[in-house]
C-alpha cells in the first residue's frame, strides 16, 4: 500500500530535465513545497481516514537536478486501528538526461521494511537502457525504448499540453519498486484560469501565475493486457514551471488529497 502511494506521488511531484529541446524551452523552478495530506474518499470502507503531510525539495545543480521527497502519514481502518508510515525518497538526475541515481527508505511504526537504492540509465532519447539496484543487490530491469525518468516525464508533459494535445501516454521509471517502469497514461484538461491558483502566507504566489493545466494519469504494469484496469491513477495541477498544486492519488480502496500548504523557490547555483 505503501509502496503505490510513493510511486502515484513520485510520478506526479518529481522533476527532471530530460533532453537539451525541452530544457531551452521549458524553465523549471528549483523550489520547496509542503502538502498536507487528508482522505479524499473511504470508497468500500477499508480505510476511514487519513492525516500527515508531504514535502519536496528539488534543487538545481550544476550537472543535474536532486530532489528530496518525505510522506509521513497515519492511516485508520474501519476497525479503528492506525498505521504510523514515514516514507523518504531522494534521487539525482543528470542534465543530459541520460543517468539517473535513487534511494527509498520506507518505515512503519518506526521500523524500516523496505529499503531500495540504484542507478538507472537510458542510451539516449528515445532508446532503451536498463535499472541496476544495489539494494536489493543484483536486481536489474531492462527499459523499453521510449522510457522517461519521472521528470523528464512532467516535461514531456507540460510541452505536450502547450502544444495543445489532450492525451499522452509514456512508460515511466521512477526507482520506488522492483517491478520496473509503468506504463502513463495521461488526459490533459484545457488550460486553467490563473485566478483559482492557492494561496495563503506561506505560498509564494509569484510561482503560480504562469499557465497550467489539469492532468488525469492511469498508471499500468507494463506487462498488462490493453484494456485492463490501472493500479491507481493520480490528478493534478501543474503549472508551467514544474510546481504541482491540487493532488489527487486515487487507489481502488481509498483516495488520498494533498492540498498546497506552503510553496518557496530555492536559488540557481553559480557555475
Amino acid at each position: 500500500m505503501a509502496r503505490r502511494v510513493i510511486g502515484a506521488a513520485l510520478a506526479a511531484l518529481a522533476l527532471w530535465f530530460g533532453g537539451t529541446a525541452i530544457a531551452a524551452e521549458l524553465r523549471i523552478v528549483p523550489h520547496r513545497a509542503a502538502y498536507v495530506l487528508a482522505l479524499a474518499d473511504g470508497k468500500a470502507g477499508g480505510i476511514v481516514g487519513v492525516e500527515g503531510a508531504m514535502t519536496v525539495d528539488w534543487q538545481e545543480t550544476c550537472d543535474g537536478w536532486t530532489m528530496a521527497q518525505r510522506m509521513r502519514f497515519r492511516m485508520i481502518d474501519s476497525d479503528d486501528e492506525a498505521i504510523e508510515t514515514d516514507i523518504f525518497f531522494s534521487s539525482w538526475e543528470a542534465a543530459d538526461g541520460t543517468t539517473y541515481r535513487f534511494t527509498l527508505r520506507n518505515s512503519r511504526e518506526g521500523e524500516v521494511v523496505e529499503e531500495l537504492r540504484g542507478r538507472a540509465m537510458l542510451a539516449g532519447p528515445d532508446k532503451g537502457g536498463k535499472a541496476v539496484f544495489v539494494d536489493p543487490p543484483d536486481e536489474v530491469i531492462e527499459l523499453a525504448p521510449g522510457t522517461l525518468f519521472p521528470t523528464a516525464h512532467t516535461l514531456f508533459l507540460i510541452a505536450r499540453a502547450k502544444a495543445g494535445d489532450r492525451q499522452v501516454a509514456r512508460p515511466v521509471f521512477d526507482g520506488a519498486s522492483i517491478e520496473g517502469a509503468m506504463d502513463v497514461s495521461a488526459v490533459i484538461s484545457a488550460p486553467v484560469a490563473a485566478a483559482t491558483a492557492p494561496r495563503g502566507p506561506g505560498i509564494a504566489a509569484d510561482l503560480l501565475r504562469g499557465a497550467s493545466w489539469r492532468f488525469r494519469m492511469a498508471f499500468f504494469r507494463a506487462d498488462d493486457q490493453r484494456g485492463s484496469e490501472p493500479e491507481y491513477e493520480t490528478t493534478m495541477r501543474l503549472f508551467e514551471n514544474g510546481v504541482g498544486t491540487e493532488f489527487l492519488f486515487d487507489y481502488p480502496e481509498f483516495s488520498i488529497r494533498a492540498r498546497l500548504d506552503r510553496l518557496e523557490a530555492v536559488p540557481r547555483p553559480r557555475c
